[in-house]
């Protein structure tokens, strides 16, 4: 994480606490709050969030310059209000990558810069955050740099690392954070995880899934998956004994929209694929995130990832969150995108998602003003939170309300549009460039309107349509 990040200059962001549109339901439905993680001239990313008695942590890396690190503990309320923000005290240039909440303890693991090289290391924290005891530091001798990717604890209370560095290794740490086992693995990939399975441990490393023997840390089998994506990164959740699901992108491009799409796999007890659901924006270019699958209940398992808004042939203008929900089937509940107008910030990378006690889910990860200088990317490097709570109702959840059918068309338009209220009168539409520029302005007080968009210039704009009952928002784009 210190190499992908240190390039990135330094400057200053406003924080923000504001509430969202969906695209697909109101605000009055749903709830969503954003925030946006200030750190002064600091570069923050939000690495991990957990959720503690009605409240959320989450925890940040800090990057004064290349050699200075530090983490920072964030406390929010449901609404993302700051209740309380702490240093942790973990010794010099030191980030926190994964935390693993106890009942008397938080076991937190990441990355220690050295003369050396960067290494692992891990430290326990008591229920008001302060460290029990010194860091422990793993392969202090070796010159290679090391980093956390994914840890869990087994029924042993022992935790299981894995790690990269040449390539990718597992540790097993007893209860006191001390070395039993480890095992290098023939392969290597920044994006992996790990879960218990079938009475072993499996480590997703995108190409391929490694069998893991649980006593010994051994390799029992390798399983090539035979994904044709394009990144193949390892996200993996186990939904029972007999089925785990796993992210990957897929190319669905064409002559006329470059395109790529998510989608969720369902493998059985064979490691076979039985189900595949497809998610993604229509048209647009939608891109992993890391450990992005999570849930509480598996009529709701949420999965984040994130939907570029410019064309993938030019630097990043704007990005945003999009969040689909599912069940154990499979069978789809939604897959909305969030639109960010308010934040001049476009999504850089999301680093993960929990599933929320309250039935909700909240995203974590970074966000960036994007500048640029040849091919580098530079601006403000800013971790950012996201907080959705759906309110569907899960008996009728295909079934969406009368005033959620305005349809828009044609689309891609080039002179005019149309925007029809299904019996639902609209007040006034308002246009937004994808960057939050407000372009245009109508009053409508009908049910049906026509805009003339001859003067909009060529791209993807965000209709904001004001119906005597909700918000509502919905894409369209201009062609000449």
């Amino acid at each position: 994480m210190f190499m992908r990040i240190i390039r990135i200059k330094i400057s200053i962001c406003i924080a923000l606490a504001v509430l969202l549109e969906t695209v697909a339901f109101s605000q009055s439905i749903d709830s969503v709050y954003y925030t946006l993680i200030n750190e002064g001239d600091v570069l923050t990313a939000c690495q991990d969030v957990i959720e503690e008695d009605s409240c959320y942590y989450a925890f940040t890396q800090n990057i004064i310059d290349p050699i200075a690190h530090f983490s920072t503990l964030l406390k929010y309320d449901k609404k993302l209000n700051l209740i309380h923000k702490k240093q942790l005290m973990l010794g010099d240039s030191n980030m926190i990558v994964k935390v693993l909440p106890t009942k008397d303890a938080f076991w937190c693991f990441g990355s220690i810069r050295t003369d050396r090289s960067d290494k692992v290391f891990s430290v326990k924290l008591n229920k008001n955050f302060d460290v029990m005891h010194q860091p422990t530091l793993y392969y202090l001798e070796d010159t290679i740099d090391y980093g956390v990717v994914d840890v869990i604890m087994n029924e042993k209370n022992q935790f299981v690392l894995l790690m990269y560095g040449m390539q990718n290794e597992l540790m097993l740490l007893d209860s006191t954070l001390q070395v039993l086992k480890t095992n290098k693995l023939d392969a290597y990939s920044y994006c992996c995880s790990i879960e218990e399975f079938q009475g072993n441990y499996i480590v997703d490393l995108g190409r391929f899934l490694f069998i893991i023997d649980k006593d010994s840390l051994s390799i029992i089998d390798t399983v090539k998956t035979d994904i044709l994506c394009i990144h193949p990164v390892g996200n993996l959740l186990k939904l029972n004994d007999s089925v785990f699901i796993r992210s990957a992108d897929f190319s669905n491009s064409t002559p006329e929209v470059f395109e790529r799409d998510m989608a969720i796999l369902f493998y059985n007890k064979q490691f076979e694929v039985f189900k595949q659901v497809q998610v993604g924006q229509v048209g647009y270019f939608d891109e992993y995130g890391y450990s992005n699958l999570d849930f509480i209940t598996k009529d709701s398992i949420y999965y984040a990832y994130s939907t570029r808004l410019s064309s993938p042939s030019i630097p990043v203008e704007a990005s945003s969150v999009s969040i689909a929900c599912m069940n154990e089937k499979g069978e789809k509940h939604f897959d909305y995108q969030f639109n960010i107008p308010e934040d001049l910030n476009t999504v850089k990378r999301i680093c993960g998602i929990i599933a929320t006690s309250d039935g909700g889910c909240l995203v974590h990860g970074i966000s960036i003003r994007y500048t640029y200088e040849g091919s580098n990317d530079t601006g403000q490097f800013k971790g950012f939170l996201l907080k959705y709570n759906p309110q569907w109702q899960k008996a009728s959840i295909t079934e969406l309300p009368k005033q959620y059918e305005i349809a828009v068309y044609p689309n891609p338009a080039s002179n005019q549009i149309v925007i029809s209220g299904n019996e639902v009168q609209m007040l006034d539409v308002f246009v937004y460039t994808i960057t939050g520029q407000k372009v245009k302005q109508v009053v409508v007080n009908a049910t049906q309107t026509t805009i003339d968009v001859n003067d909009l210039s060529v791209g993807m704009y965000i209709l904001k349509i004001n119906t005597k009952q909700d918000i509502l928002t919905r894409k369209v784009q201009i062609i000449k």
